[in-house]
């Protein structure tokens, strides 16, 4: 063919990107001989895309109904070669460089590639040519929204606790109750960073609790617009941890970590393709009746709390213990008030802005690597009949280090009170 075309990001050498940093590159044409063009342009794209098909009616009044919504983020065209005097232009053979460079706007939401749909950034070379089929050249790069979770809400920053209580029935005979309790530091993570488990298990019954799964849960809502506004929801097992059970009439306390993969930043309900992550707890009991199930919320984000970073890496790989002492807990009360938000210091409050895109000054800068599970797209698509030198693409996220990491001194968080079971407390589950 005789055309080599190569596009290249000159500030990030992965192609990637936060929303709201400029985006700068070259465009590099490499001819055997000499050729003419009409045109050569750059479009720089950015969509949200949300597809899928639904049977309706039976025998010959079945059909397909497809259901589908777009949202055009970006959109940019620059004209690298244009006619002279309306004639094409003619380039000698050789090697031309074109540069590029635009701001990305701050509003953009976060690469995505899903089974229902994507949120997609591509960078297009489109070479029209005289008497001939346009050649075009197209790579993918990732955009990702920064979430600083130390701009986010109080709530994230504090101790999150779920609690169940539970009795198991057979006929008229009941058991006493099992209970359960799961605790947090902070419902706010970034990838790399482990998430430390406290889960409390005080079992009255004569049931036996085989067994605790632990997961962290991805969930990705679509939503469409037409026909009419639907959303299909998809659910994935992102990390899986099985602990210890315990027999009937005992009481344990165990401590587990969850690390967070590489994954996309939690993404609201406002766009089309929503991510929201959660921590997934099921209490495996013998015998019928269903298990306790608690879930608890949590924001992934792509700046790491910096209060909360010591008691969330402090903890042991993997510990164990018992306790001869009577797990409590406090169904159905009120707790006390929240912890009010310290008074602003000379380097906090509203005279001092801190940059939403940086991590704090002692963790290394994060790497960028592939999602998680995530597969090679292909993203030419019917337009692109003569593509020359496409490659598959994979979004990146970043992704932070813990290992060898130097924390300053900041206070530890104060044990809760022992709590004992309430009968004055709502009743227990049954079962």
């Amino acid at each position: 063919m005789g055309v080599q075309c190569e596009i290249r990001f000159t500030n990030s050498t992965q192609g990637t990107f936060l929303s709201g940093q400029p985006l700068a590159g070259s465009v590099q044409l490499k001819l055997t001989e000499a050729k003419k063009f009409n045109e050569i342009s750059l479009r720089i794209i950015g969509l949200s895309n949300v597809q899928w098909n639904e049977q309706r009616g039976q025998g010959r009044n079945r059909h397909t109904v497809t259901y589908y919504a777009k949202r055009d983020h970006l959109s940019s065209l620059k004209v690298l070669v244009a006619k002279q005097n309306g004639a094409p232009t003619e380039l000698p053979a050789g090697e031309h460089i074109y540069e590029f460079a635009l701001d990305l706007p701050s509003t953009l939401p976060t690469s995505f590639e899903g089974t229902l749909g994507h949120c997609r950034y591509t960078a297009q070379v489109v070479m029209d040519r005289p008497w001939k089929f346009n050649l075009t050249h197209k790579v993918g790069f990732t955009v990702v929204h920064p979430v600083d979770l130390n701009m986010a809400s109080l709530a994230i920053k504090i101790p999150a606790s779920m609690e169940d209580a539970r009795v198991f029935c057979c006929g008229w005979w009941r058991t006493k109750p099992l209970f359960t309790r799961v605790t947090v530091p902070c419902t706010g993570y970034v990838p790399g960073q482990a998430i430390p488990l406290r889960i409390e298990l005080n079992n009255q019954s004569t049931r036996v609790v085989e067994g605790v799964n632990m997961k962290l849960l991805q969930e990705i809502t679509y939503t469409v617009e037409t026909p009419r506004k639907k959303t299909r929801k998809e659910k994935h097992t992102l990390v899986k941890h099985i602990g210890d059970g315990v027999a009937g009439e005992t009481q344990r306390v165990y401590e587990q970590r969850l690390v967070v993969p590489t994954v996309a930043p939690s993404c609201s309900s406002e766009h089309i393709i929503s991510v929201a992550y959660r921590l997934h707890l099921t209490v495996r009991v013998a015998g019928c009746g269903s298990d306790p199930v608690i879930e608890i919320p949590l924001i992934i984000g792509t700046t790491p709390l910096m209060a909360q970073q010591p008691a969330t890496v402090a903890l042991p790989p993997t510990s164990v213990a018992t306790s001869n002492s009577v797990i409590g807990f406090n169904f159905g009360s009120t707790l006390g008030p929240l912890p009010s938000a310290p008074a602003p210091t000379p380097t906090q409050g509203h005279s001092f802005q801190r940059e939403n895109t940086l991590p704090p000054e002692y963790l290394p800068p994060p790497t960028y690597e592939e999602a998680m599970n995530a597969a090679a797209v292909v993203i030419t698509d019917d337009t692109d009949t003569n593509a020359i030198g496409s490659k598959p693409f994979v979004p990146l996220y970043p992704s932070y280090n813990f290992t060898d990491v130097q924390w300053p001194p900041l206070p530890t968080m104060d044990p809760a009170p022992v709590l004992q079971p309430r009968t004055s407390s709502l009743p227990p589950k049954k079962q």
